[in-house]
């Protein structure tokens, strides 16, 4: 089946997060006997087809500003045309600054279009400042029936946040591997870096997910890690990673395959089994006991090639460092664990 036809269980979320969401908003709409209650469905559709809470908050948030906005040019715009002004006349003095606000911030360009909707569109029978009030109804019922179930029922940041810490171990290791094996391939080295950057910027805008959701959905009280915990010793780790790859660009290619062989080997086992460990947001003791031995055996490792004479190699000394700051990730993100690790 082609990758654009899967249909697993994110896209079965999102499709009746969409389909309660309009139902809410249409029901809303006819309650309130609002005229032209389609856009209260429009803005439900705007605002929750976003992949995150925070985004369907300030994508809602935008549509309301841009509403109110629009409303008030559209109120004085009316005001005007009463008073014999033409209503294009109006029309085109109002969407100057609102032109100007639009490009300034382009999150608020509903205030335009309400200003076509009141100014332009001839309105039915009643007050013609009617449709002003109307129009920022149908927005924040719209806005407000998607934030309802995006609330209720909202992407879970901490699984990405988990996802993310995997993705950049992965990279890592990776990129360890390419170094220590004394291949030279400095394109995918590049690719796997950028990667790794990428997860770790994915992981930051997880956790501020995370923190949206902490405070309107009810977590566990009780974590079986602290995820929130990984980002500064990931970004130590891409560093060791960098800097042992220059490390190595000034010895013998042949001579580091040679002596590192072992330790390579060493280095890839705990970031595996980390990246397993992580595969799910409860801890599984069965995976972090293997975590904990990959480390360990990559200590031993490490204490060999010392008694070997290495000590003094800058490669030497940088893996040590990714060592150390391996250890530290596992210390930080199951500190529950950490007496058993050392």
């Amino acid at each position: 089946m082609p990758a654009w036809l899967s249909f697993g269980v994110p896209e079965t979320r999102r499709l009746v997060r969409t389909l309660i969401a309009c139902a809410i908003s249409y029901g809303g709409a006819r309650l309130a006997a609002l005229p032209e209650g389609y856009w209260a469905l429009i803005t439900t559709l705007v605002v929750v087809t976003q992949p995150s809470l925070t985004q369907a908050l300030g994508t809602a948030r935008d549509q309301v500003i841009g509403a109110c906005i629009g409303g008030v040019a559209g109120v004085l715009g009316v005001m005007a045309i009463l008073h014999g002004a033409s209503p294009l006349a109006v029309f085109a003095v109002a969407l100057i600054p609102l032109a100007v606000l639009t490009a300034k911030r382009p999150a608020l360009r509903l205030a335009c279009v309400t200003l076509v909707i009141v100014v332009l569109i001839p309105a039915g029978g009643g007050s013609p400042f009617q449709r002003p009030l109307h129009r920022v109804l149908e927005i924040l019922i719209g806005a407000a029936s998607a934030f309802i179930v995006a609330a209720i029922w909202p992407n879970r940041a901490l699984r990405t946040a988990h996802r993310c810490v995997a993705d950049t171990l992965d990279s890592l290791r990776q990129l360890i591997d390419i170094q220590l094996s004394g291949k030279a391939d400095e394109a995918q080295a590049a690719r796997l870096e950028a990667r790794s950057a990428q997860a770790q910027q994915a992981l930051d805008d997880a956790l501020h997910e995370a923190e949206r959701e902490h405070i309107i959905v009810p977590l566990q009280s009780h974590r079986s890690d602290a995820i929130d915990k990984a980002a500064p010793f990931l970004r130590r780790l891409h560093s060791d990673a960098q800097f042992l790859g220059k490390a190595l660009s000034h010895g013998q290619p042949d001579a580091y395959k040679i002596r590192y062989r072992e330790m390579g080997r060493a280095l890839q086992a705990p970031f595996a089994a980390l990246t397993d460990a992580l595969s799910g947001t409860q801890a599984d003791e069965t995976k972090l006991e293997r975590v904990r031995a990959c480390v360990h055996h990559l200590q031993q490792a490490l204490e060999r090639n010392r008694l070997n004479g290495q000590a003094h190699d800058v490669a030497y000394f940088v893996v040590g460092l990714i060592v150390t700051d391996l250890d530290a990730l596992i210390a930080a993100i199951y500190p529950s664990n950490q007496s058993k690790a050392r």
